[in-house]
């Protein structure tokens, strides 16, 4: 047994998760009642995003031991990243009759309603994870964001008492900081929350840099010369006869409204937001490691070689919805796949949300972005990376200028009846009335904008950063 256990962790370790399954499958034929077995099997499914393969693995533990109510826990969060949610809820309603008190339950279920858009029992679970957990980080980081700062006095010494607790892991550390400045943001007291979020901004930053996610600024520059290059005259789309769900498209800066827009098109009959999809970032990478590993030539090549099947390995991992002849991609790497987008799905609606680089450098700074979001930690950095951001949209603007329907984040959320009507008359779909309405659609919402979207449109979350303006200038500021 301890053969296979070091040979999975072996694995494990060095990230290659095709091996991890290899072993953790010979490993579950030859020791089928064994639990840690097929959790490493789950887990190798997992970590490449084979949802429903992970889920299925980890039923065979619930069938060995089906009153642990932590099993049940951690099949709901599988079945929450495959986006099925009555069977994460089926789950935890189980672990809560076998556990009622279990603060491990509690905050499952909070985290489930809140990323289903019950708020109300997503917080009320919240307070009684911490009631029985009162150290408990997550649960109050949890808090935090359902509140939107708005935390009790006592909530808030807290939150100081655990940051300052000796040897608290960084991460923790990080999101309790940002909680923190959250809270005193809505204080009031905005220099005090800058710069707590800069002490949040600087632990992640060296979090990033001990795992080796550094922002590079040049490789940065020198992607976009290799696009301009890349998807020339002579990188012309295909006829693509798409059958089955299309995609559309919606994309921005981070913190620049795609979460408010996915939100309007999914509350329409025929569309289902998907969230932030990794498929189309894979496979730009791949074609720019040739770019950048050969040559341009040998990435053309790689193009017209691969589109077709780089558009069946897209629309096969595409989620769809039961009556949903569309389905939305808001992922915000997109940016940089325009390009592709253009050659695999020409008829595909683009949307790109555009908002000021004051207001998406100060939200990104004050949100726990993870480390592979090197840029975000620091605001030369967010600064850097808006330019280039800007630069590579403008090249596809120029050479798709009909293709790209520009979105102004400030004109949607004060004129959002005006602007909704022309977004939906973008991509082609009917109006109707629940896309006027969006934040009464209940629908999973897995970003840091899942608390506003569940509030009507308005400009109420705009004009933060004429607050914190004497903070976003200087050489490590968002302006100069």
């Amino acid at each position: 047994m301890k053969t296979w256990q070091l040979a999975s962790q072996l694995a494990a370790d060095s990230r290659n998760w095709p091996e991890l399954r290899r072993i953790a499958t010979s490993w579950t034929q030859t020791h089928p009642s064994c639990v840690e077995a097929w959790r490493a099997l789950s887990r190798g499914h997992f970590e490449d995003s084979h949802f429903s393969e992970a889920i299925s693995a980890y039923s065979y533990i619930l069938e060995l031991e089906p009153d642990n109510a932590s099993h049940l826990v951690s099949a709901a969060r599988l079945a929450t990243a495959g986006l099925q949610h009555e069977t994460a809820r089926r789950y935890l309603m189980a672990a809560e009759a076998l556990a009622p008190d279990s603060g491990e339950v509690l905050y499952a279920l909070s985290r489930l309603y809140h990323l289903t858009g019950e708020l109300d029992k997503a917080e009320d679970y919240c307070r009684l994870a911490i009631r029985v957990l009162p150290g408990f980080v997550p649960a109050y980081t949890a808090l935090g964001l359902l509140t939107e700062g708005r935390l009790t006095e006592s909530e808030i010494a807290m939150v100081v008492r655990l940051i300052n607790m000796p040897g608290l892991h960084p991460e923790y550390q990080a999101m309790l900081c940002f909680t923190l400045g959250d809270a005193l943001d809505r204080k009031g007291d905005y220099a005090q929350a800058f710069a707590t979020w800069g002490r949040a901004n600087t632990i992640n930053n060296q979090i990033s840099a001990q795992e080796g996610f550094v922002y590079d600024p040049a490789q940065h520059e020198r992607d976009i010369t290799i696009l301009e290059q890349l998807f020339d005259k002579s990188c012309v789309p295909k006829e693509a006869l798409v059958d089955g769900v299309k995609p559309i498209f919606v994309l921005g800066m981070p913190r620049s409204g795609t979460t408010l827009v996915e939100s309007i098109l999914a509350s329409h009959s025929a569309v289902y937001g998907a969230g932030e999809l990794p498929t189309l970032p894979a496979i730009y990478e791949e074609l720019m490691d040739i770019a950048r590993r050969q040559s341009i030539a040998a990435a053309q090549d790689a193009v017209h070689t691969h589109a077709d099947d780089w558009r069946a390995r897209y629309l096969a991992a595409l989620p769809t919805s039961p009556g949903c002849p569309y389905t939305v991609d808001k992922q915000p790497l997109n940016y940089r796949c325009i390009g592709l987008i253009r050659l695999l799905f020409p008829d595909a609606p683009i949307i790109y949300t555009q908002r000021s680089a004051e207001e998406v450098a100060l939200s990104i700074y004050r949100h726990n972005f993870s480390k592979n979001w090197p840029c975000a930690h620091k605001l030369s950095d967010i600064r850097h990376y808006f330019g280039v951001h800007q630069r590579m949209v403008d090249l596809w603007q120029t050479r798709h200028p009909d293709a790209i329907y520009v979105l102004d984040h400030i004109a949607l959320v004060t004129g959002p009846d005006v602007e909704i009507r022309r977004l939906l008359a973008f991509t082609g779909l009917p109006l109707e009335p629940a896309c006027l309405t969006p934040h009464k659609t209940k629908r999973r919402v897995a970003t840091f904008s899942s608390v506003q979207v569940q509030r009507p449109v308005s400009a109420s979350y705009t004009g933060r950063a004429a607050l914190y303006a004497a903070f976003l200038v200087g050489d490590g500021g968002i302006k100069k």
